[in-house]
């Protein structure tokens, strides 16, 4: 049994601009069972007398863990170990949460029939700047889906929001390597997608901003590319996009490990298990390299 029925997961680096306006956001949730789990990663600024002061306050339970910088899904990976909340929620340092985004969750939840095929809720993003939805809603004929198919069969398009049964996520860690400090979450997202259905809900929950020390634009630093082809060949190692279910991934994913690899100077092919990945990546390795020709000069050290 856990002590919560949320923990709110907030990995940081380097934050303490940010996680005022979260708190804030947090102190005005209509639903008050949670817990908020902060999993500082390496931070040199000085989240931690921050921290501290919330945690002075008593108004929210919360938890501070600072350990050695590895990258957000190192970090996940303690939020996870950590969690005392039934569901996990992970909300970025940068990001605003709507006040009635737990109350959502449960309320979507409760609707929810043979709760052991569903991995947990997707909900909506909105635009910082604007307020505007991030991308596009889910179809209303596929509420019930599983998370992959979103994106790869019924055209769904930008950030969503997704809130984990904190049980799931522990059968499904990220993987960690040495030198390795960005793994986009896709790895454990989409596997787990491949055993358990999501319900989504056309409403928002997060608040997101995509600031200029942040991953999203920073994704074209080679330091990011090594993490994405590392991306690339665990899918391809997971089948994350069999043919018959996603015939056009299925292919982009051999490119993608091609033209990644190239970008970021990494040698992944003796890493692909099967031989009949090895030809695929080989047959489309001229297309990844095409993709590395365009996009090279933009890369940054």
């Amino acid at each position: 049994m856990y002590k919560y029925k949320f923990t709110i997961f907030t990995p940081t680096y380097n934050r303490e601009y940010t996680l005022p306006k979260l708190y804030n956001d947090l102190k005005n949730q209509t639903y008050k069972d949670f817990e908020w789990l902060i999993v500082d990663d390496g931070s040199t600024d000085n989240t931690e007398e921050l921290v501290n002061k919330f945690i002075e306050e008593d108004i929210l339970d919360i938890r501070y863990i600072k350990k050695e910088n590895g990258g957000k899904h190192t970090a996940i990976n303690v939020g996870v170990r950590e969690a005392n909340g039934e569901f996990f929620f992970i909300v970025d340092s940068d990001d605003g949460l709507m006040p009635n985004s737990m109350e959502l969750v449960i309320q979507e939840w409760d609707k929810v029939d043979n709760k052991e095929e569903f991995c947990g809720i997707v909900g909506l993003c909105l635009r910082m700047e604007d307020g505007k939805t991030l991308g596009t809603e889910v179809p209303e004929e596929h509420l019930i889906c599983h998370f992959a198919e979103l994106y790869y069969k019924f055209g769904v398009k930008g950030d969503k929001t997704i809130v984990f049964l904190t049980d799931i996520l522990k059968q499904y860690p990220f993987p960690e390597r040495e030198g390795i400090r960005f793994l986009p979450e896709s790895v454990v997202w989409y596997e787990i997608s491949k055993y358990y259905k999501v319900r989504c809900i056309n409403e928002p929950m997060i608040i997101r901003e995509y600031l200029e020390d942040g991953l999203t634009k920073n994704i074209l630093k080679k330091s990011a590319l090594k993490g994405r082809a590392l991306e690339y060949l665990y899918l391809t190692n997971q089948n994350t996009y069999p043919l018959k279910d996603f015939p056009y991934m299925w292919i982009k994913n051999y490119i993608n490990l091609a033209r990644y690899s190239l970008l970021s100077d990494s040698k992944y092919f003796n890493e692909i298990n099967k031989i009949r990945d090895k030809f695929m990546y080989i047959l489309c390795f001229p297309l990844g390299y095409y993709k590395y020709l365009r996009q090279k000069k933009f890369v940054k050290e």
